[in-house]
């Protein structure tokens, strides 16, 4: 008896998880110190560019203010830590409800706009609050911005032991947003993205669940400026800037917008891509421009897509070829059929969209060419 490939896909994304989790845990032992920074950014940047991904990729909500909400929970971290003497708990609580304020704020004041000018408006809104960290030169910093944001308490001394720290939050905030976009509300988000009017005519308050979008978003955005804040020990302007949510948005698409782990991806991609480039030439830009518009032309749903799309053409190939699967089962021009799903026979007639009945089966290409011949021959004028 052979295992399924659903069974045997069971049990290798779980070793393959256990395998992954366990080389994170181990990379701090294995790699520099300047590979270990840029590893700790890439869990940063990757929490950023998922928690955009619900407003994005699951609500289908194109934002260019993302950044507002980065830049809000690494200024908290700034002030709280240059200012005060809150313990860590409590900045983290405010870093999270800062987040989700303004994510609040950013929902309510988009409710009645879509498409192009739901992508002006976030820009708007980022900018006035970009301005207001510019202006502020008294409790911001101004330009300078913020210094000096130690991690003295937090964790012990040591870039290892905050990267520990860092991958604990961010595994974390991974499987409470999972929980999150499987629950009702996280399934209606999803709604919003496949049919707004549709979802609206079920009875559902399509302008809540934008908010909702929003709030938790914002949260685990601001969530993720705040672990940048500690990395980095500073925070200014430029952590609110135009071009950070830009990047937000090639890092989803990249990686791709409609699956879960996608953003996280095109996260470390870019990121990658950004130190390695940048060790040939100080025109490094140029060629990362080069990947977005190819990303944008070429790669529309991003490298997790190009891969279910190639393993799903292997998977036609190889059922049209090999015709019954190994188990015996019926296959289609599909591949296998799941299980509990009978084949039908050839030329049956396949169920009516209309409910009425049954359709017309469909004739084959010899059945219509008989028809057409016999159709000719009746109509033929007589001598």
């Amino acid at each position: 008896m052979h295992d399924s490939p659903r069974d045997r896909r069971h049990l290798v994304v779980p070793l393959l998880v256990a395998v992954g989790l366990l080389v994170l845990l181990l990379l701090p032992l294995i790699i520099p110190s300047f590979y270990l920074f840029l590893s700790t950014r890439i869990l940063v940047f990757g929490l950023f560019a998922t928690a955009f991904n619900v407003v994005f990729g699951y609500a289908g909500m194109p934002s260019l203010g993302h950044a507002a909400f980065f830049g809000a929970g690494a200024y908290v971290v700034g002030l709280a830590s240059t200012r005060t003497e809150l313990p860590f708990p409590v900045v983290l609580l405010l870093a999270l409800l800062v987040g989700t304020a303004l994510g609040v704020v950013f929902g309510l004041m988009n409710l009645r706009v879509r498409g192009i000018y739901l992508l002006l408006l976030t820009l708007a809104l980022a900018q006035a609050v970009f301005g207001l960290a510019f202006t502020q030169v008294s409790i911001t910093g101004g330009d300078n911005g913020i210094f000096g944001i130690a991690r003295e308490g937090l964790v012990p001394v040591g870039l290892p032991y905050f990267y520990w720290f860092v991958l604990g939050i961010v595994g974390v905030s991974l499987a409470l947003m999972w929980q999150f976009m499987r629950s009702p509300v996280g399934m209606a988000i999803t709604g919003l993205r496949e049919s707004e009017s549709r979802l609206a005519a079920t009875g559902y308050r399509v302008g809540m669940y934008r908010v909702w979008a929003f709030a938790v978003s914002g949260a685990f955005a601001a969530l993720a400026g705040m672990l940048d804040a500690y990395l980095v020990g500073s925070v200014s302007p430029a952590n609110l800037a135009f071009l950070l949510s830009a990047e937000v948005v090639v890092m989803a698409i990249l990686g791709g917008a409609r699956y879960f782990f996608g953003p996280f991806l095109g996260a470390a991609l870019i990121l990658g891509l950004e130190f390695y480039v940048s060790t040939f030439t100080t025109r490094w830009t140029i060629v990362l421009g080069a990947l977005y518009i190819v990303t944008a032309l070429f790669m529309s749903d991003g490298v997790l897509g190009r891969i279910a799309h190639w393993r799903q053409r292997s998977g036609q190939r190889a059922g049209t070829a090999t015709g019954p699967g190994p188990d015996g089962s019926a296959t289609s021009s599909g591949g296998p059929v799941p299980d509990g799903v009978p084949a039908l026979p050839a030329g049956a007639a396949l169920p009516s969209m209309s409910g009425s009945g049954p359709a017309e089966p469909t004739p084959s290409r010899s059945t219509a060419s008989a028809r057409t011949t016999a159709s000719a021959r009746t109509t033929e004028p007589r001598p």
